[in-house]
């Protein structure tokens, strides 16, 4: 690709990646009207949102190298992203005074926090670990959680957030139902990670190739 298209496409990725972020904040103003759609905001901000603004990036100098490396420890972004996933889609499992907390917190700030932190371990100019395959390990492991929490939703036979069992869905749908279009959302939102992962491995692969 020339060098000249590279800062066009920057730029590009940054805008839709702001767009993406302020459209799904916008979807975030009522939980409580679909959990198909606020799972599906909450998802474009911690899955779709970081990458296109992380791809917006020119590779940093030495002193905010510096800075990303301790701020972006790969121990530390796998542990928020997969404790966050778990934390927001099964509840339950916490301590009920913890699991309040939590959702008394900006969750939409929250994902996309974790959601930068995770994905700036693939990324040129913010990555960490140099080593393709573990970088692509790192990314499936981390994929992990939110594919079982999505697999769960979808079986689920019953409805596993009470407050929806008392509200309509704007869908007009049975609050089962949006709970597996929920579980839907975020089985999607779980593939653009495991494509990256996969997309690191064939890059390693090819560099082999052309090493023999």
């Amino acid at each position: 690709m020339p060098e000249r298209a590279l800062p066009s496409l920057r730029r590009a990725a940054g805008a839709t990646g702001i767009a993406v972020t302020v459209v799904a904040s916008l979807g975030l103003r009522d939980p409580l009207a679909s959990m198909a759609s606020y799972t599906a905001a909450l998802m474009a901000l911690n899955q779709i949102a970081p990458p296109l603004l992380l791809l917006a990036l020119d590779r940093p100098g030495p002193r905010a190298a510096r800075f990303l490396a301790a701020t972006l420890d790969p121990i530390l972004a796998f542990t928020a992203f997969c404790t966050l996933s778990v934390a927001v889609s099964l509840p339950g499992i916490f301590e009920p005074t913890l699991a309040n907390a939590l959702y008394a917190a900006p969750l939409g700030l929250l994902e996309l926090g974790t959601g930068l932190m995770m994905w700036a371990q693939a990324m040129p100019a913010t990555r960490q670990v140099r080593s393709a395959w573990r970088v692509a390990l790192l990314l499936w492991v981390a994929s992990v959680p939110m594919t079982a929490v999505a697999v769960v939703w979808m079986l689920s036979p019953d409805v596993l957030y009470t407050p929806y069992l008392d509200v309509i869905c704007r869908w007009d749908v049975p609050p089962l139902v949006d709970q597996k279009w929920s579980g839907f959302a975020m089985f999607l939102a779980g593939i653009p990670m495991q494509l990256a992962a996969v997309w690191l491995l064939l890059g390693l692969s090819r560099a082999r190739r052309d090493a023999i």
